[in-house]
């Protein structure tokens, strides 16, 4: 899936602030990537490793961080 669907899937309503950040910040458009990435290795370890091992739990870890570091991003403070 690309980076785009990903984050429509995850975050419709903010997809167009997603956006236009990437635009603009380098760093953030680095933590979307890093997202699409971990997301990535995600779906495929849980495909390849069924008994859910340490790897998979530390991919869930990852996703989850970089989940907030987007929504910090382009939510209100």
């Amino acid at each position: 899936m690309d980076t785009w669907s990903l984050i429509a899937e995850r975050w419709p309503e903010h997809l167009l602030k997603v956006r236009r950040r990437c635009a603009i910040d380098p760093g953030f458009r680095e933590v979307v990537a890093d997202y699409h990435e971990a997301r990535c290795a995600l779906t495929r370890w849980r495909g390849i490793d069924l008994t859910m091992s340490e790897r998979v739990a530390d991919y869930e870890r990852l996703v989850r961080e970089l989940e907030s570091e987007i929504e910090a991003g382009v939510t209100p403070r």
